[in-house]
């Protein structure tokens, strides 16, 4: 799933033009996996104000990438504040660095919302949001039993298995969700 994420940032990172291409370097750097060489790319296109979302998109690949949730989390959060494109695979990282540092209402949130713009997607011009929004809905279901919520738990995995009736691990939680 994390190559998932990675191409589909990459793409978006890749569509966008600057000067000296801070962007564009910090992307080649990332897939090579030269993560401090990629962070002095990224941070010298945000201090140049050029393609500032972007960049800040790439922070954000590199932090996930070395497991700094923390940062990673803060970096997609300037995605949004700098008008970048919000995408159901930017909430998605979201809620899972926000699931990492314990913030499960956060991460609920994030779910949320990155479920409803990967239902809002119709368009064939739209990426295919398909598995990332089956990630969102099976992580939307975990958020519900950290919070022991277990009514939203057992009513989101029924919903989540009649439309994935495949997922066998899905299946176990449902089953675990009954003697709740």
């Amino acid at each position: 799933m994390r190559k998932v994420f990675v191409c589909a940032v990459m793409a978006v990172i890749l569509l966008t033009g600057c000067g000296k291409n801070y962007v564009a370097e910090g992307t080649a750097l990332l897939e090579e996996q030269k993560y401090e060489e990629a962070v002095s790319s990224f941070e010298k296109a945000v201090e140049e104000k050029t393609d500032t979302a972007e960049a800040y998109r790439g922070l954000g690949m590199v932090y996930y990438e070395q497991r700094d949730y923390e940062k990673a989390r803060d970096a997609f959060l300037q995605v949004l504040d700098n008008e970048g494109k919000a995408t159901p695979v930017l909430y998605n990282l979201l809620g899972i660095c926000s699931m990492h540092l314990d913030d499960v209402q956060g991460a609920l949130d994030a779910f949320k919302e990155g479920i409803a713009l990967a239902e809002g997607t119709a368009s064939s011009d739209d990426p295919d949001y398909t598995e990332v929004l089956q990630e969102m809905k099976f992580n939307e279901v975990v958020c519900y039993e950290k919070l022991l919520d277990w009514e939203s738990a057992k009513a989101k995995i029924q919903e989540y298995v009649s439309q994935y009736p495949d997922d066998e691990e899905a299946q176990k939680e449902a089953a675990f969700l009954s003697t709740r």
